[in-house]
């Protein structure tokens, strides 16, 4: 599998936008993720909206699923804002 450009994570719905786009390029689908995780799938369907909040655990258990892992980087300023 091709590897998947980082993505800053500010928010839940960047969050869930990086997740989702994760899960379609392993071409797997909400519910093939959730059997895989033990997450029903309409959470996993929230969390790629951005509209609800899960446990760091649950984030992670679904990252890893997707072959993916949480890292921290430094905040990179925006050049307008001060």
């Amino acid at each position: 599998m091709t590897s998947l450009t980082p993505h800053p994570i500010r928010s839940l719905r960047q969050a869930g936008t990086v997740l989702k786009a994760r899960r379609a390029a392993r071409k797997i689908s909400q519910k093939q993720l959730g059997e895989m995780t033990g997450t029903a799938q309409s959470t996993i369907s929230d969390i790629e909206n951005g509209v609800v909040s899960v446990s760091l655990d649950v984030y992670l258990r679904l990252l890893e699923a997707l072959g993916a892992e949480l890292s921290a980087t430094d905040r990179i300023a925006d050049p307008g804002h001060r």
